[in-house]
């Protein structure tokens, strides 16, 4: 459930009155923020920044990032986020160093569209998300024009699972399992192929098409159903050299619902090291895959931290 119009209000007045973002760029992400909800301190300041999503996105702060590194604010749901966003853009925060023009927003893409206020130069993450994203590549000019970031795969778990984290899960120190083996990544989309025609959420009569047109430089341009997409993914995968089988992945993790593969990945039964614990610090490992990316990474999140630290650049 989204923030009441209190709630919101809230919010928005603990972020600006937080130490963390005073002269910062301020970034807004999603992540359950109920448990800091109530009355404004130092120590919900904090909270804010440590919860899940913001402690995996700080961690993915690019090491080439070394001075005025922004500060992450969980937000709530993908909609609670967009709202603080606008709300603070609204708000008076005269006698306050918050700074307006350092503040952006990351969301999960999802299937739903998420609308945004009028002003914005789009109207809804849908558009943004094509506006960003072409063929699966991020456009790095129209990134620079943008203060909400839209993730270019559905969710940010789908960047837990991407084809170069292999190596990570390989060379890992505690064994990654997936249900009863050793983690295989391609074995998984595999199973998530299969597993298409399952997924509610593309199974929604406005999502398919929406899910066919993030895809179409990847398979067949007429899609009929999940099965016709199914069958078209398959086939050029199986023979095809363009589009690469990458691209072909990364296009599968744009639309089908990913949670649940990542929340299957366990360490071995006899290592005595608690789901939580493991879960936690197997996010980081993968945060610093991403935060030792060079500049020029064609991977999504260093894309956004580069664009982020140009505008510093040049303020």
């Amino acid at each position: 459930m989204s923030l009441s119009a209190d709630a919101l209000q809230q919010h928005c007045h603990t972020i600006v009155n937080s130490p963390h973002a005073q002269n910062r760029m301020v970034i807004l992400c999603e992540g359950n923020i109920q448990a800091v909800q109530g009355r404004a301190s130092p120590s919900s300041y904090r909270q804010l920044q440590k919860l899940p999503d913001a402690n995996f996105y700080k961690a993915c702060v690019p090491v080439w990032w070394q001075q005025k590194r922004p500060e992450f604010f969980v937000c709530g749901d993908r909609l609670d986020v967009v709202n603080t966003y606008f709300e603070l853009q609204r708000m008076d925060c005269t006698g306050s160093r918050f700074d307006k023009t350092k503040l952006f927003a990351i969301i999960d893409l999802d299937l739903p569209l998420c609308k945004f206020a009028e002003g914005y130069p789009v109207q809804d993450s849908e558009t943004l998300f094509h506006t960003l994203y072409q063929q699966g590549k991020i456009n790095r000019q129209a990134l620079v024009e943008h203060t909400i970031f839209v993730t270019g795969l559905i969710y940010k778990e789908a960047y837990f699972l991407i084809p170069d984290l292999q190596a990570v899960f390989d060379a890992y120190a505690t064994p990654v399992h997936y249900r009863n083996g050793l983690v295989n990544l391609q074995a998984i989309y595999r199973e998530m192929l299969d597993n298409l025609s399952e997924d509610k959420n593309i199974q929604e009569p406005t999502h398919f098409p929406r899910a066919c047109e993030r895809i179409k430089h990847c398979v067949d341009s007429v899609l009929g159903s999940i099965s016709d997409l199914q069958d078209s993914w398959s086939r050029t995968f199986d023979s095809a050299t363009e589009p690469t089988p990458q691209e072909l992945i990364l296009a599968l993790l744009s639309i089908h619902q990913v949670k649940s593969y990542w929340q299957a990945l366990s360490p071995p039964h006899n290592s005595g090291i608690p789901p939580e614990r493991f879960e936690e610090q197997l996010t980081l490992a993968i945060a610093n895959f991403y935060a030792k990316q060079a500049r020029d990474s064609h991977h999504h999140i260093p894309c956004f931290f580069d664009s982020l630290l140009k505008r510093a650049e040049f303020t």
